[in-house]
Formats: structure tokens, C-alpha cells, sequence
């Protein structure tokens, strides 16, 4: 946990030179910025969402539901969309700068060029905003626990042998953000920690 803080430290020090925010190909760059108002909390409790039919997420909100906590269910919600699809535009539902974008793109397509998808059950569990800097940079936290879910063969339906550690055991996400000029919050960075949940 202490590395993941000192890595949010060392990365949202320079918050006033944004990287510049991801924009797909085809994007028109004269569309309007998206609202500055942050949406009202909402009621805590547990969600569901179906993804494709095949996977199952179990979100845990928590009693104080800050909007900020959307910043990493998006995330993880578009990335599994994307996995269990094989397509990467569910990605462009997630406001990232380059690298995070770059970063994401490329490890969705690790695993959808080698025909592999997801299905099962995840959970989402002790969401937290964990550090808020200077009202431009925060940390958001997740444990996740995919330990019910497989990762498969899109051809045979089969499960993956070995499976990845990430479906073995629970583990911390957290999601590095960046407020830009226009309000929006954006991904800069993601960091796991296998050991930084328990079940």
C-alpha cells in the first residue's frame, strides 16, 4: 500500500503540465468539453452488472458514495466489456490521458489477439477515495475479486491453463487521476497490488 501511495505522490506532483487527454480516431476535436459539475452522491449498497452475458460484476458501494469513485468502476467495467467483447470501443467510454489509454489498449489486446475472453463473476469491494491532491490529482482504490471468474478460449469455451494470478486471488487497483482546465477527471496511471486486498 505504501508503495502504491508513493507512486501517487511522485506522480501527481507535476499536476499542472497535464498530458494531454486520449481522443479516438475519428473524434472531432471541436466537440464540447463535457460538464464541470460532479453528479450527487448516490445511495450506497450493492450493484449488479451484466457484461455480455458471461460475467457477472458485483459492485459494493459504499455508504459515503463519492462521484470520484466512478473514475475506477468505469474503468473496470469498459476493460471487461472490452475483454468479454473482443472489442476495444468500449475503452473510449473512459476518460484517459495517453499513456493510461495506451496502457489499457494494449493489455485488452493481449489478450483478445489470443482469443481469449472472460466469464464468471467479479466483485467490487472497499472503493475508496484514497488521496485528493490539491483539487487537480486523487487516488482511487479498489479491491477486485475475480477469483470466480476464468479467463477462456474464445474457440473452444475452455478455461485458460495457466490461469493469470489476477483470477486467482483478490487485489488492490488504484486508479492515479488528473482534473483537467475543463473539470473533467481523467486516468493518468493505474497501479495493482496483488497482496494489497483480502477476500
Amino acid at each position: 500500500m505504501r508503495r502504491v501511495l508513493v507512486l501517487l505522490v511522485i506522480v501527481l506532483a507535476g499536476c499542472g503540465q497535464a498530458e494531454r487527454p486520449y481522443a479516438p480516431q475519428g473524434s472531432a476535436s471541436s466537440a464540447p468539453p463535457k460538464s464541470e459539475t460532479r453528479p450527487e452522491p448516490t445511495a450506497s449498497g450493492p450493484e449488479t452488472v451484466t457484461i455480455g452475458g458471461r460475467l457477472r460484476v458485483d459492485i459494493d458501494w459504499p455508504a459515503d458514495r463519492d462521484p470520484l469513485l466512478k473514475v475506477i468502476t468505469d474503468y473496470y467495467l469498459a476493460s471487461r466489456k472490452a475483454l468479454v467483447s473482443g472489442s476495444d470501443r468500449y475503452l473510449q467510454d473512459v476518460d484517459f490521458e495517453l499513456t493510461a489509454a495506451r496502457d489499457t489498449y494494449d493489455w485488452v489486446h493481449r489478450y483478445t489477439e489470443q482469443e481469449k475472453t472472460m466469464k464468471g463473476a467479479a466483485r467490487l469491494y472497499n472503493l475508496r477515495v484514497a488521496a485528493v491532491v490539491g483539487g487537480k490529482g486523487a487516488q482511487i482504490n479498489a479491491c477486485v475479486d475475480e477469483s470466480k471468474a476464468r479467463l477462456v478460449s474464445t474457440r473452444t469455451g475452455k478455461a485458460v491453463v495457466p490461469q493469470p494470478d489476477w483470477v486467482r486471488t483478490p487485489y488492490l487497483q488504484a486508479a492515479l487521476a488528473h482534473r483537467g482546465d475543463d473539470g473533467v477527471w481523467r486516468i493518468r496511471g493505474l497501479r495493482y497490488d496483488m497482496k494489497g486486498c483480502t477476500g
